[in-house]
C-alpha cells in the first residue's frame, strides 16, 4: 500500500454543500478514524466518467469539461456500515490505451473493481471484456466486481440498453448498477453497496464488535476488533448470585406477634381459674 502522504496532498473532500444536501455518507467529523480500509479501482475506457464518478463521491460538483486522467489519482471516503466506519480508497486510472502501462503494485491489493462504460458509446461497453480479462490475468478475479452503466441521464442518446448490461454482468458474476454523475442517481447506492459487501466478506467480525453487549456477562469488550478478533469466541457464562437464607420471622410483624401473645395468655388464665 502506497503511503497517503506520498501520493497526493489533497485536503479532506467533505466541504461540498451540494454533496451534503443530497445524502451525506459521513458526518464530516473524525474522517481520519475508521475501522478498516479497502482499495477500490475504477476501470473503463477514456471519457466514460471515471473521474466524474470519483469527484462526485469525494464531494465535488459535476463538471462536463473534465479531460482524460493522466496517471493515477485516488481519494479516501469514510462510509458508515451499521455502526462501523469503512474507509474506501477509490483509485481513478487512465483510459484503456494507458492502463496496461501501470505497474502491478497499484492494483495488487485491490478488493473491488468498478468497470464503467458509457451507455451512449457501444465501443466502451465492448472494451469491458478486455478489462475483465486483465483482472483475471492478475489473479484477482475472485475479488468483488461491479459493472456500472454511466451517463443514464442521456436517455435520448442511449445505445446500450439495460438488458444487455444486466446479461453481461450476470454471465461474469458482477453486480450491475446504472448511474449518472451529473444528477447523482444511484452513486451513493453504489458506494454503500461496495462498502457493505467488502466488510461482510473480509471483516465481518468488525460488525459483530459494534453490536450492543448484553448485561450480566462474565467479560467486557475492551479490546479493539482489529487487534484481537478472538474475543468474540470466548465462552460466555452468566454470573450466579448467592441465594439468601429465608428467615421465618421476617414475614411476621410486631403487631401479629403481640396479638397472638395476648390471646394465648388469656387462654392460660382461663384454664388456671378455679371452678
Amino acid at each position: 500500500m502506497v503511503p497517503l502522504n506520498k501520493m497526493n496532498n489533497q485536503q479532506p473532500l467533505n466541504n461540498s454543500k451540494n454533496f451534503v444536501r443530497r445524502r451525506p455518507m459521513s458526518n464530516g467529523r473524525n474522517d481520519n478514524i475508521f475501522d478498516v480500509k479497502y482499495k477500490v479501482l475504477l476501470l473503463g475506457d477514456t471519457l466514460v466518467g471515471k473521474t466524474s464518478l470519483q469527484r462526485f463521491i469525494g464531494g465535488k460538483e459535476f463538471r462536463p469539461d473534465i479531460g482524460s486522467t493522466i496517471g493515477i489519482d485516488f481519494i479516501n471516503k469514510i462510509i458508515p456500515v451499521e455502526k462501523s466506519k469503512i474507509n474506501l480508497q477509490i483509485w481513478d486510472t487512465a483510459g484503456q490505451r494507458n492502463f496496461r502501462t501501470i505497474g502491478k503494485n497499484y492494483y495488487a491489493s485491490t478488493k473491488a473493481f468498478v468497470l464503467i462504460y458509457d451507455v451512449t458509446n457501444e465501443e466502451s461497453f465492448n472494451l469491458i471484456q478486455q478489462f475483465n480479462q486483465l483482472i483475471e490475468q492478475t489473479g484477482l478475479d475472485m475479488e468483488r466486481r461491479y459493472l456500472v452503466a454511466n451517463k443514464i441521464d442521456l436517455a435520448q442518446n442511449r445505445i446500450v440498453d439495460e438488458e444487455t448490461g444486466r446479461r453481461f454482468a450476470l454471465r461474469n458474476s458482477m453486480v450491475y448498477f446504472e448511474t449518472s454523475c451529473k444528477t447523482g442517481e444511484n452513486v451513493f447506492e453504489l458506494v454503500e453497496q461496495i462498502a457493505s459487501d467488502l466488510v461482510r466478506q473480509h471483516d465481518s467480525k468488525i460488525l459483530e464488535f459494534h453490536k450492543p453487549v448484553k448485561e450480566n456477562f462474565a467479560f467486557n469488550y475492551h479490546t479493539s476488533p482489529i487487534i484481537n478478533h478472538e474475543i468474540h469466541d470466548r465462552p460466555t457464562e452468566k454470573i450466579k448470585k448467592p441465594k439468601k437464607k429465608r428467615n421465618i420471622f421476617s414475614s411476621l410483624s410486631y403487631e401479629s406477634i403481640d396479638k397472638n401473645y395476648r390471646f394465648n395468655f388469656r387462654r392460660f388464665i382461663l384454664c388456671c381459674k378455679p371452678s
